[in-house]
């Protein structure tokens, strides 16, 4: 019997060490060598076992075939690594190019690669676990004094601000589907410029580049309204034959007679991001990337960032007091982008809403008065444009000529989760509808953020002596507020009339938008109060991936980040987008999705 235990015992002890002389090399010292740079060039080559594989028929000349072990020499199993496209003088990857790894974790990786690291923008899927990932650059522009370059996630108590503004770019990598990594988004790779000019250069550069690979060898196409045909110059396009079925609206066409096809490619728009309070430039970046990632952001939006000093938990107040600090900072980073881009978007969450307000004085300079209906129109009649396929998208030139030097026009204006008082709001934004083509506000009536905001704001009144009352937050109102063309409008009833149809005792139904729109076409649609430039957007009822706090989840719900993409992206107002149904007659929109609590 003592003779059995003591067997069992060694082959228990040796069971274990044998399991730790396997476990340490592949989980912990080879971590930390190559981590610390121990482990590296022809000794990783080595540990490895890479062997190159010759080339077989057919292969390009500039691919490249592996194969290794991903455990290393203790390791028994091999598997694969490709490589095909730009390589430097050592052979390296760099410039665009296309790597697959066969192993569980590898990647399957085409993008822009910086002397053998994926250092630009890529977009990348793991072989085994199939969870999506992409790498985006995004430009930004700052003169808060924390968040310096090497620390960009090391934000103040004390906002404090520099004397003149800094540029960099930003290669931020988030995940949008499978697996999605918890330490993701990150800003993995960074660049400070020397100037505005070089950042929105180099930031450019990299958006034609993944517009010109996006492009779709698939054609849609649409009817042109002739006076537009006559302002394109093209009177002279050859007539080409169409065939459909009775009573269908799709048409074909041979291929054969589409010989004079040019391309219609969208000229490149700006997007600016004001990130709200207790925000540091890092997560500011990321969040633009999370949105474009998950929303895919057409490649013509090129986004940017400016950052002002956030503050921290305590510092609520002495950073909404700087906030009139950076008007000219901001305005200066405007015309740098003026001579770059003819049309911008601006995106605020929270404080980011009252930081634009407080600066609309100093930066109103930087845009052009709002276009006219008929110049605002694209191709598309309705406004909207393919999701797959190309579309021929165009502007006439006159509608995008620049009234003054240095001007732009603002073509969306979005608030998410304004952080704004309502009065502050009545009172600048009738001067703002001047120059914004559309308003578009997020706004939550449940938002925890904003309650606090409005507690600590009251609080404030009362000490300062102005009398503790209630603040009415813009953020969590969901009324109607709309602009007639000359005064901004909210309240009940205004321009609120049910319209009848079919029977004088049947009102409208609510009208739902896109795939749904066709069942509103046996009555009339609902009045949209004003002239459409202001749009609603009732989050207080969505659930799905939400904070308890219910402020910081506009770049995570696919509702909303998809829905942004087609208002920024496609310029469609909320009537045309699929996700929205309307409330009423009113222009409040509330989204098409069941809470998380129902189950099938």
């Amino acid at each position: 019997m003592g003779v059995e235990t003591h067997m069992a015992d060694f082959s228990c002890l040796a069971s274990f060490e044998v399991t730790v002389l396997l476990f340490l090399p592949h989980r912990v010292i080879m971590p930390c060598a190559i981590y610390l740079n121990f482990l590296q060039g022809r000794w990783l080559v080595a540990w490895r076992a890479v062997r190159r594989l010759p080339k077989l028929p057919g292969d390009r000349d500039d691919s490249w075939h592996y194969t290794y072990k991903p455990s290393g020499l203790f390791g028994w199993n091999r598997e694969e690594f490709m490589y095909i496209g730009e390589v430097d003088g050592d052979g390296r990857p760099h410039g665009g190019g296309f790597w697959y790894d066969s192993s569980f974790h590898g990647e399957c990786l085409r993008g822009e690669w910086v002397h053998g690291a994926p250092a630009g923008m890529w977009f990348s899927r793991e072989y085994g676990t199939g969870a999506h990932f992409l790498q985006c650059a995004v430009g930004y522009a700052t003169s808060r004094s924390d968040c310096q370059e090497d620390y960009l996630n090391k934000s103040a108590w004390i906002p404090s601000k520099e004397s003149d503004v800094r540029f960099g770019l930003g290669q931020v990598e988030a995940s949008f589907a499978g697996g999605f990594f918890p330490f993701l988004p990150a800003v993995n790779y960074h660049s400070a410029m020397s100037s505005g000019e070089d950042m929105v250069e180099q930031l450019l550069q990299c958006y034609r580049k993944r517009q010109a690979h996006e492009e779709s060898t698939t054609f849609r196409l649409e009817v042109v309204p002739e006076g537009i045909v006559r302002e394109m110059g093209m009177d002279d396009w050859s007539s080409v034959p169409i065939h459909f079925p009775e009573g269908d609206n799709t048409g074909f066409v041979v291929a054969s007679s589409i010989t004079r096809v040019r391309s219609l490619r969208p000229d490149a728009e700006a997007l600016v991001f004001i990130h709200g309070f207790n925000c540091d430039l890092a997560t500011a970046l990321g969040r633009v990337a999370q949105t474009f990632s998950l929303g895919n952001m057409p490649p013509h939006i090129v986004p940017f960032v400016f950052s002002y000093a956030g503050g921290a938990e305590l510092s609520y107040f002495q950073a909404r007091a700087h906030f009139a600090d950076y008007g000219q900072d901001f305005c200066r980073f405007l015309r740098i982008l003026s001579s770059h881009f003819h049309e911008v978007h601006i995106l605020t969450h929270s404080c980011g809403a009252e930081f634009f307000f407080t600066n609309w004085a100093a930066i109103s300079q930087c845009f052009t008065f709002r276009r006219g209906s008929h110049s605002s129109q694209r191709m598309s009649g309705n406004g909207r444009t393919a999701r797959n396929g190309r579309t021929a998208r165009w502007v006439s030139k006159g509608s995008r000529r620049m009234d003054e030097e240095g001007q732009m026009h603002l073509a969306t204006l979005t608030m998410l989760n304004p952080d704004v008082l309502f009065e502050t709001v009545e009172c600048i934004l009738p001067d703002i509808m001047r120059h914004a083509e559309h308003f578009t506000s997020y706004n939550d009536s449940n938002d925890g953020a904003l309650f606090w905001s409005g507690v600590v704001r009251g609080l404030l009144s009362a000490v300062t002596g102005k009398g503790c009352r209630k603040q009415h937050l813009f953020g969590t109102s969901v009324q109607p507020l709309f602009w007639d063309g000359h005064e901004l409008k909210r309240g009940q009833g205004i321009g609120m009339k049910r319209r009848h149809s079919l029977d004088s005792r049947i009102t409208a139904p609510r009208v739902m938008s896109g795939a749904v729109s066709h069942l509103s076409s046996l009555v009339n649609r609902p009045q949209i109060p004003g002239d459409g430039s202001i749009d609603i957007i009732d989050c207080s009822n969505i659930d799905q991936n939400v904070h308890a706090l219910r402020h910081n989840y506009f770049m995570l719900n696919t509702q909303m980040v998809e829905d942004m993409c087609d208002l920024i992206g496609h310029r469609q107002k909320a009537p045309s987008r699929s996700r929205l149904c309307q409330h009423g007659d009113g222009n409040v929109f509330s989204f098409l999705s069941p809470p998380s609590f129902l189950k099938s």
